[in-house]
């Protein structure tokens, strides 16, 4: 038979287990600068599109002659699809510039905003809000490369 301290108890759980579960999927905004965005140079040593968060590994030659990997995270696999991004432009061993947005605790982790690949054209990600505005309007976004050249 539940009692009311019983069925207050569970509550109280339930609470502290949904509130867990929303804090293990961070917010880009929550983890990552935005306003501090920066560039880094260097050779993609890992693209891995996939669910739930992409992540690209870029080694970054620093002043001193030593490499340091970055890891970049990105927006996962079924939206990028769906935003039209053509994230099979980056390749492996391609020296590439990525524009991101650092984070906020770590020195080696970043977000994803652009990158200028090999042909000097740009991949940028329209993001979900201009998705969102899409679809609203009845349209399909479609973030092709811009071409610099």
């Amino acid at each position: 038979m539940w009692t009311v301290s019983k069925v207050i108890i569970g509550a109280f759980a339930a609470c502290l287990w949904l509130e867990t579960a929303a804090l293990a999927h961070h917010s880009v905004t929550v983890n990552f600068d935005a306003s501090r965005a920066m560039d880094l140079t260097g050779r993609l040593k890992e693209v891995d599109i996939r669910n739930p968060h992409s992540r690209i590994t870029l080694e970054v030659k620093q002043p001193d002659g030593a490499v340091k990997e970055w890891l970049i995270e990105w927006s996962d696999r079924n939206a990028l699809v769906r935003r039209k991004v053509p994230f099979q432009l980056l390749h492996v061993g391609d020296t590439v510039t990525i524009n991101v947005s650092p984070s906020r605790m770590l020195d080696n982790l970043a977000y994803f905003r652009t990158a200028v690949l090999p042909d000097s054209s740009i991949l940028r990600d329209c993001g979900f809000g201009a998705f969102r505005e899409a679809i609203a309007n009845g349209e399909t976004v479609d973030c092709q490369p811009e071409r610099t050249k």
